[in-house]
């Protein structure tokens, strides 16, 4: 009973001291009295004074209230001071509890309420589920979530029905209280973040409670940061796409990561970014990178058969240290097994790590791993080792790079072109002045003007001469590069490819549209090769273009006056001329002209027989050595005797004309039935071809090459017979090209060896019967622009197939044998490619 009556007093006390002011008549100043009693009583180290102060106040107000009450009430206080429980006494106590109850109202509407806010954030790719709670304390329990899936998400929605003022379930990112008790309170936040994806896959659980304090008429934010720090990796490890029994699975330099794998998959937690995964069993480690982009679970299936992913293998000592993060451990055990390039290997990644470049490359060097260790060489400013790794490495780039850097241009010029970068390697060949490579850099970087100009300033103009021929007909320089190339064959004594130039430019552009000054120039060529006919005709056409064109008219009657003169030495009267009524041959009729001569029927009054004579041009006789060749091989050449060669009579000079005589055929030149045919079917390609190899394949029995073999040097008789001329003649013009005014065509038959006046064999006839084969079945050469001599050697020629339809592929194929740069891969011999065009033939003639 005492106890109850002092909390009674102290309820009549506080009520006192409230609603003393307003007995005063000072109720403006209750709000101020009573805000700053509570301020005071918050503060814990004030409270013993807080306490005497209000003692004292309410003794003081206490006495104050009780004089102003009326006297029955006095005496009931009285009485209930002494616990004389009187119906005066009881009344007083009924009002003590009635003012201690309006107290403790008017003490909550004095504290209010506010808002409170709760944000929880965490990664947009990421969907969360969240039950909020709030309390006047926290729970006091591990901080272990309860709310770890959907359906426990459900489980405590339905729970929270009857509290949902201060709990609020399903929450996604943000929620509200409205009308909280301005007091500190604690706030629990339980729940789970999913994958945006779908399904019900949680990536990681949350649970975290935080204290905070809300203000009368204010709205209080607190903030819950569950962006997870890590994304979840599931780890299957195989062996030959079974489970292991037992491995060890880290994240390499990640001690934390280590788990033990028994049959089942492990988790891992690792942040976003570029991982490599370590595992380990038995006597291997596998590596594999991993790259975490998203909180997505990422499931691992490593299988240890696998050598793509192989650190080592074969050493069971080395497994845990490598695995543990122990690499020099590792690599010793790897050393004392005999792998010292694998111990290198993971000792230049270990230092790598560890930012010791130097050593690093040094074990990458001593692993063969030439690439890492030119990098790392690069990266420390060691230019010419880290050039001679890269070479190593087959990084020609790189290697020119880093040559250059050292200063060696010569070098640097040499990888830039094993690059197939031509520009780069012409500029350090300038600089190094080197001048032949520097012009070959440019004609493979597809500039051979620009090189032959290069050449041209050095005053080298047999390197001009080649870069010139390289200018294909399509290049804007190509008039202005046929210009030169026509002065540079003229200055180096080559006419015939001076003239066999101009006929290119003028077949290319048109005769109505090629330059005059070159027309004119062929017609001087032409002329003092006594091809009479052909300088008229270039002549004529100037005339017609412009006929204000220099001495124009003066030529064309010059010519024709020379003309006429000619024809009289050959008619077929008998005494005049070189052949005359002494001579053995007598001079029927002309049958054909041609750059190596004119040919004509004539009678061998000896034997009285008629054949063909080949009087051969007048300036043969300028080269005694030409001439003294010419008569060997054509002597040599007499002696074939064979169904498919020409047969050569006699060889010899009446006066000083020289000569050859050889059966007369009836037929046509394989070149003019081409002509006129455009291209041949495969089966008589083949067939042609057949008795072709097999004229060949006796020559080459007896020692005899014929060096110029092409449609031109093949005739076909009416007895359908294939005929090989000009045995005997092709060293001879060989000699005589070198220094003579002989016109001749570009050389698109000649074998890459015979192209750069090596020495030939046998071989060299197979590659022009090639050639020949090639033109026949497509109607055209596999080179006819640019530097013919220079593709033969380093261009692969268009496969048939590709110009012809239904070409078997055995043609083709041995088309393609023939055709091979190097003579030691060509067929062996004229008799094997007989026999495989018979093969051809017939196997075209059964279907």
């Amino acid at each position: 009973m005492r106890s109850f009556c002092v909390k009674s007093a102290l309820a009549l006390a506080a009520s006192v001291f409230v609603l003393a002011p307003l007995c005063a008549g000072a109720a403006e100043d209750a709000p101020r009295a009573w805000t700053e009693a509570w301020q005071t009583l918050e503060d814990p180290p004030a409270w013993q004074q807080a306490r005497d102060h209000l003692l004292e106040r309410a003794r003081v107000i206490s006495s104050a209230v009780f004089e102003a009450l009326p006297e029955e009430t006095q005496r009931g206080l009285s009485d209930l001071a002494i616990l004389d429980f009187s119906a005066e006494g009881r009344l007083a106590l009924i009002q003590a509890l009635a003012l201690g109850l309006v107290a403790l109202l008017l003490l909550r509407l004095a504290r209010g309420r506010g808002d409170l806010c709760v944000s929880i954030e965490y990664p947009p790719e990421l969907r969360g589920t969240f039950t909020v709670a709030i309390r006047k304390r926290a729970l006091g329990e591990p901080d272990t979530p309860r709310v770890t899936s959907p359906v426990a998400a459900k489980r405590e929605r339905l729970g929270a029905r009857m509290a949902r003022r201060r709990w609020h379930p399903m929450v996604a990112h943000e929620t509200r209280f409205m009308g909280v008790p301005a007091r500190q309170l604690c706030v629990s936040v339980d729940g789970f973040l999913q994958t945006t994806g779908g399904g019900d896959a949680v990536v990681t659980p949350h649970f975290e409670e935080q204290t905070v304090s809300v203000r009368r008429g204010r709205s209080v934010r607190v903030e819950f940061d569950f962006h997870p720090r890590e994304c979840p990796i599931e780890v299957r490890v195989l062996w030959d796409r079974r489970p292991v029994a037992e491995a060890i699975v880290a994240l390499r330099g990640r001690r934390d990561s280590l788990r033990y794998v028994r049959g089942a998959p492990v988790r891992l937690g690792a942040p976003r970014g570029s991982h490599a995964l370590v595992v380990g069993s038995a006597d291997r480690v596998s590596e594999r990178v991993l790259e975490i982009e998203s909180f997505d679970p990422t499931s691992v299936v490593v299988d240890l058969t696998h050598r793509d992913e192989i650190v080592f293998t074969g050493c069971p000592p080395a497994v845990e240290p490598y695995v543990f993060g122990d690499v020099p451990a590792a690599a010793r055990a790897l050393e004392a097994d005999g792998q010292d390039e694998a111990a290198h290997l993971l000792l230049a990644r270990f230092h790598q790590d560890g930012n010791r470049d130097e050593i690093a490359a040094t074990h990458f060097e001593q692993a063969g791993r030439h690439l890492e260790a030119a990098r790392l060489r690069a990266d420390l400013s060691d230019f010419e080792k880290s050039a001679l790794l890269f070479e190593r490495a087959g990084d020609f780039d790189n290697a020119a790079a880093m040559y250059r850097s050292a200063g060696d241009l010569s070098r640097a010029g040499e990888m830039f072109q094993r690059a197939e970068a031509y520009q780069s390697a012409a500029e350090c060949f300038k600089e190094a002045d080197d001048l032949p490579r520097q012009v070959e850099a440019l004609e493979r970087a597809g500039v051979p003007f620009e090189a032959a100009q290069v050449a041209i300033e050095r005053d080298d103009w047999g390197r001009a001469i080649r870069s010139l021929q390289l200018v294909a007909a399509k290049d804007d320089a190509y008039l202005e590069a046929s210009r030169l190339l026509i002065d540079a064959y003229q200055r180096e004594g080559h006419l015939d490819l001076a003239a066999a130039k101009i006929k290119e430019v003028i077949g290319t552009r048109g005769v109505e549209h090629a330059p005059l000054d070159v027309t004119d120039r062929l017609a001087q060529l032409l002329e003092e090769s006594d091809d009479i006919e052909t300088a008229l005709e270039m002549l004529e056409i100037i005339r017609g273009r412009d006929a204000t064109y220099p001495n124009v008219a003066t030529r064309i009657e010059d010519l024709r006056k020379r003309r006429a003169a000619d024809r009289g030495t050959v008619t077929p009267s008998v005494g005049r001329g070189d052949f005359g009524v002494e001579s053995r041959y007598e001079i029927l009729e002309e049958v054909g002209r041609g750059g190596m001569g004119i040919v004509f029927k004539a009678r061998d009054r000896r034997l009285g027989r008629v054949v063909a004579l080949k009087k051969l041009p007048d300036n043969l006789r300028n080269h005694p050595k030409a001439v003294d060749l010419f008569l060997r091989e054509a002597r040599a050449a007499a002696a074939l005797n064979h169904t498919n060669i020409v047969t050569l009579f006699d060889a010899g000079q009446e006066g000083e004309t020289y000569y050859i005589t050889m059966e007369l055929l009836e037929g046509a030149p394989l070149q003019k039935i081409l002509r006129k045919r455009g291209k041949l079917g495969a089966r008589d390609a083949a067939r042609l071809g057949s008795q072709v190899a097999n004229g060949l394949h006796y020559a080459h029995e007896q020692k005899i090459i014929h060096r110029d073999i092409k449609t031109a040097n093949l005739f076909f008789t009416n007895s359908k017979v294939m005929k090989i001329m000009d045995f005997g003649l092709a060293k001879m013009v060989e000699e005589v090209r070198r220094a003579t005014t002989v016109i001749g065509g570009t050389p698109y038959y000649m074998a890459p060896e015979q192209s750069v006046g090596g020495q030939v064999d046998h071989r060299a006839d197979i590659y022009a019967l090639g050639i020949t084969l090639f033109e026949l079945v497509t109607g055209r050469v596999p080179f006819d622009d640019g530097d013919v001599a220079y593709h033969h050697r380093h261009t692969k020629p268009t496969d048939p197939p590709e110009t012809v339809a239904h070409l078997p592929d055995g043609f083709a194929e041995l088309i393609a044998h023939m055709l091979a740069k190097n003579p030691d891969d060509r067929c062996g011999s004229a008799a094997r490619v007989a026999e495989r065009l018979n093969e051809i033939s017939k196997a075209l003639s059964q279907d």
